[in-house]
């Protein structure tokens, strides 16, 4: 009897270990997209730059302003899960 509850409490571990690295694997690649979403909007972004000094444009996923500063186009990406991330890329427009 002892042995079986000895080995209940172990699969037990071993099932809450498991199931806590899935969570936090998934937590992370759900992280990893958001971040690749922004990034690719903020590249879409540089390419799409007409000679205005600021302004914004809207995506299926967000929302993406952008500032001319000398040679750097400083883009602020707001996803629609609330997350913002800062990019500062090389000013295309000439």
């Amino acid at each position: 009897m002892l042995y079986a509850l000895v080995m209940a409490v172990i699969f037990g571990m071993i099932l809450s270990f498991y199931l806590s690295a899935v969570i936090d694997n998934q937590k992370n690649l759900i992280t990893q997209k958001s971040f690749l979403s922004a990034q690719l909007m903020a590249r879409m972004t540089q390419a799409r730059v007409v000679k205005q000094k600021s302004g914004q444009i809207r995506f299926n996923t967000g929302i993406s302003e952008y500032q001319q500063m000398g040679n750097v186009l400083k883009v602020t990406v707001r996803l629609e899960n609330a997350r913002t991330y800062h990019f500062e890329l090389p000013n295309m427009v000439k």
